[in-house]
């Protein structure tokens, strides 16, 4: 069929300007094209594969257009396995709009920074290569999207822990559903695969063999970030639960309250000494006491005392008893007066 020849031929230059690429990166000594297993009367439908030299390792690298069915695929593999004896088998993948429109991405913490990865859906033919212990890979341009396990799961609540209607947390979002990922390759029982991106010149750059460093590193990130959003969901849940089931504070008594009139009473006027018949008498203090000032008391002026009243004179007594008069003396001046009367007469 003429259309499936073009598309041949346009695989075939692809693979052949990848093939350039991968003799330009560092670490590669030698780079040749090869197609194991293929057969003129009954063809693989892949185009040749670039077999790479990194040190002491080979590398088999796939760039097809299209993946054939299963079977082509598992017949490919094992032609690898056959001819080159423990070579890393490497597929890069077209970046297919389908595919990768099928799933939303998703939100990864990555050095104290939201980051949005790529969610795929691996198809039948991916899975195959990944079960016989092949890489799947999509090269776009010059970057590679190295895949790993999204497993989709939610917290159990345990006892102690309230996942109910956070504070602050998105209403339409339950805080039990979480992920949790597969690496370095992902797991067969991954619901998705996430992509992370790396430079395709990055495979050759830190190791003397083909091997994604820099997404492995990504992928660690990952999980050290996974197990730290775990436990803090795990707290947050206890928090919310103490918080729901803390007993009520204890209500403070009420001091009671004079009554009005009592509050409306005038306090009393300072006594002050009346005058009386008698003086009180006062002890004076003894010379050697000290009088302490009352600190809370702030000093008043001094001002005179008030004068006081001087005791009114007692009234002498109404009833004495009688007493006979003194005999009284006679003086010459008694006498003198005696003799003036005389004279007079």
């Amino acid at each position: 069929m003429p259309e499936r020849e073009a598309q041949i031929d346009a695989d075939d230059q692809v693979v052949i300007q990848l093939s350039h690429q991968i003799r330009a990166l560092p670490g590669v000594t030698g780079c040749t094209l090869a197609s194991p297993g293929d057969d003129p009367h009954q063809p693989i439908g892949l185009p040749p594969a670039v077999i790479a030299q990194c040190g002491d390792t080979t590398v088999v690298i796939e760039r097809p257009g299209t993946l054939p069915n299963p079977p082509a695929v598992r017949r490919r593999i094992l032609a690898v396995r056959e001819h080159h004896v423990g070579a890393a088998h490497v597929w890069f993948l077209r970046r297919d709009p389908g595919q990768f429109g099928q799933l939303p991405s998703h939100t990864v913490r990555l050095s104290g920074r939201d980051v949005e990865h790529q969610r795929v859906a691996p198809t039948e033919q991916q899975l195959a290569i990944l079960e016989a212990g092949g890489h799947v890979y999509w090269l776009d341009g010059k970057l590679v999207l190295v895949p790993y396990g999204y497993h989709a799961f939610r917290h159990p609540a345990r006892p102690e822990q309230d996942w109910t209607s956070w504070p602050k947390w998105p209403r339409n979002k339950d805080p039990r559903d979480d992920w949790r990922l597969s690496k370095p390759r992902p797991a067969p029982t991954a619901d998705c695969w996430g992509l992370v991106p790396i430079a395709l010149s990055s495979l050759t750059r830190t190791w003397a063999v083909f091997h994604p460093a820099d997404a492995h590193k990504i992928m660690n990130e990952l999980y050290a970030a996974q197990e730290g959003r775990y436990r803090w969901r795990e707290r947050r849940a206890r928090e919310v639960y103490a918080e729901r089931h803390a007993p009520p504070p204890v209500a403070s008594t009420p001091v009671a309250e004079a009554p009005a009139e009592a509050a409306a009473e005038p306090a009393p006027a300072p006594e002050h000494p009346q005058p009386t018949g008698q003086q009180d008498t006062e002890m004076p203090p003894p010379e050697n006491m000290i009088a302490t000032p009352d600190p809370s008391a702030n000093p008043a002026p001094a001002f005179p005392p008030r004068p006081v009243a001087p005791p009114p004179i007692p009234a002498p007594p109404q009833h004495l008893p009688s007493v006979p008069p003194a005999r009284r003396q006679h003086r010459w001046t008694d006498a003198l007066r005696i003799l003036r009367r005389r004279r007079e007469r």
